[in-house]
């Protein structure tokens, strides 16, 4: 021990080596101990039939032997002598066994039962079983025979034989408690390796506990855990401070039905039985299920996804839920669309001034130069054009984006946006074919369907190389109006297809190349084709191209 009472490292390693030297010590001292007791109770009964005995001298001679094993077991360093001498002891217990039969006589035979406690002692030690047997029949024999060769008279054959018994069963009993010794040791290890397994197996638990525990403290996301019967298993640190949050006032342990959670307006209560954990405990497997928790400028929004546990039935065993804060992002989402939505409104006043002297200029057609008015028309269509995408920006922030379907021909539409996207597809080195019907009737909003394919006419125009292709076609069936832009352009990557139609999304080939573009164009596509009730839908390659094919259905005839 160090002066401030903690054990210094050497304690810790000495400290399990004493405790095998007491215990081998006390060992010895009670197997010695237990023949001692049980010779003197003999010695005893022998003294008291003194008349019987043939030598008391020998016989007392045989006690005291014993005795001084005895003091030998208790004052041998038992720690510095090797295991193996160990087997002297209960050898001299044979030969003080061996006397006091000699000196017995026949009215004390018995005594040479003792010999078991030597023979015990021998077969429990970590000799042989071979070697424990012979060692026991050997000196048996010694201890019946040596009466015989000792006393005087004729010793005949049977004298030999008849007292044989006496080494079998000792001999017997020595091949019993040796194999049960070495079974009860085998047993002994597997049991100590069992239990140094499970240690260790406990100790690899806690660490993996430990490490799963940092690691879900220290992810921006907060991670609940529950049983079948939707009771908690794990909570990590995050995900505690989000309950908090959802807490009433002055209750610091709510239950999930208690909790402030509010849908995407901010103010609408969620039914309890409509909540997302309660929905994951029963079961269901949640993704990205939005809702705001708590009250005032402290309320957070939540992104909840969730993933049912099964054992290995297939039961239901629980689930993990997971909570993502994504209320800057919703903030971030907020101020560009505000921003958007104030950028548009200040483009109205130029937009409405140009159009203005545009009409005066086109009225005052007779007057102007030649080839002039045709400028103007092409600038008032591109200015028509732009007002209707900033009120189409205006309408999906909104979300009062509208269409009037009506009777059209949509291969005049097609062959129009054809020949106003050929001059830009002239100009980039691209070939622009149109291989819609000339006359093709059905019922859409003709400005809306024509806006649609000029933007995926110009999409195709902008991400195609030069020497490239775009094919323009249509066709009317059971299943409604399709039309189709198919480009050899650049091609979008297969994870990025989900996203082709997010609002200000630009795909990272493009972003990487000097096209411009804000990532408008496809969601007003899709927003136009949704409104009539139809689905747009892309198949994409890379460094092979693209298709785009949207179908509108048409009502019954």
């Amino acid at each position: 021990m160090t002066d401030s009472g903690r054990p210094r490292m050497g304690d810790d390693v000495e400290a399990p080596g004493r405790r095998r030297a007491r215990n081998r010590r006390r060992r010895i001292i009670f197997s010695e101990l237990a023949l001692t007791i049980t010779f003197t109770l003999a010695v005893g009964v022998g003294l008291a039939q003194r008349e019987a005995l043939d030598s008391t001298a020998v016989f007392l001679a045989g006690w005291l032997l014993n005795l001084a094993v005895l003091v030998l077991c208790c004052t041998l360093p038992w720690s510095r002598i090797s295991s193996r001498w160990v087997i002297l002891m209960p050898l001299l217990d044979f030969v003080a066994i061996g006397l006091a039969r000699a000196a017995a006589g026949e009215a004390l035979s018995g005594v040479g039962l003792l010999a078991a406690f030597p023979v015990v002692w021998i077969a429990a030690s970590r000799v042989r079983t071979a070697s424990a047997v012979a060692v026991t029949f050997v000196a048996s024999l010694a201890i019946i025979w040596f009466p015989l060769v000792a006393r005087p008279g004729p010793v005949t054959l049977g004298s030999f034989v008849d007292p044989i018994l006496l080494p079998i069963m000792l001999t017997g009993l020595a091949w019993f408690v040796s194999e049960l010794t070495k079974d009860n040791r085998r047993r002994q290890a597997a049991l100590r390796a069992s239990q140094a397994a499970l240690q260790e197996s406990v100790k690899a638990g806690r660490a993996r506990e430990r490490l799963l525990g940092t690691v879900l403290d220290t992810v921006s996301v907060g991670v609940l855990a529950v049983d079948a019967h939707g009771d908690d298993i794990l909570m990590n640190s995050r995900q505690r401070e989000g309950h908090a949050a959802a807490a009433p006032p002055g209750n610091d342990d709510p239950a999930e039905a208690e909790l402030l959670i509010f849908g995407e307006d901010r103010v609408t209560p969620i039914p309890p039985d409509r909540r997302p954990v309660l929905r994951a405990i029963g079961g269901e497997d949640l993704e990205g299920e939005q809702v705001w928790v708590g009250t005032g400028r402290s309320q957070r929004a939540l992104s909840i996804s969730s993933r049912a546990m099964h054992d290995d039935d297939g039961a239901f065993a629980g689930t993990v839920v997971s909570f993502n804060d994504v209320t800057e992002l919703l903030r971030a989402l907020h101020a560009k669309d505000d921003f958007l939505s104030n950028v548009s409104h200040e483009f109205r006043t130029p937009l409405t001034s140009i159009l203005g002297y545009l009409e005066l200029g086109l009225e005052r057609g007779t007057d102007l130069p030649d080839g002039v008015a045709g400028f103007l028309r092409v600038a008032r269509r591109n200015a028509l054009r732009l007002e209707r995408l900033v009120e189409d920006l205006l309408a999906i922030n909104a979300g009062t984006f509208e269409v009037h379907p009506v009777p059209t021909d949509v291969g005049r539409i097609l062959a129009e946006a054809s020949s106003s996207s050929a001059v830009r597809a002239a100009r980039a080195g691209v070939g622009l074919t149109n291989r819609a019907p000339t006359t093709l009737p059905a019922v859409a909003d003709p400005l809306r369907l024509a806006q649609a394919v000029d933007n995926l006419l110009s999409n195709a125009v902008k991400y195609t190389r030069p020497g490239g292709s775009i094919t323009l076609d249509a066709g009317l069936d059971e299943d409604g109006l399709t039309v189709r832009v198919e480009d050899t352009g650049i091609g979008i990557e297969a994870e990025e297809l989900h996203q082709v139609f997010d609002r200000f999304f630009r795909s990272s080939s493009v972003r990487s190349s000097t096209v411009q573009g804000v990532g408008l164009g496809l969601l007003i596509t899709k927003s136009i084709v949704s409104e009539h009730g139809g689905t747009i839908t892309v198949t994409s390659e890379p460094g092979v191209g693209s298709c785009f094919s949207l179908r509108i259905p048409q009502p019954a005839r």
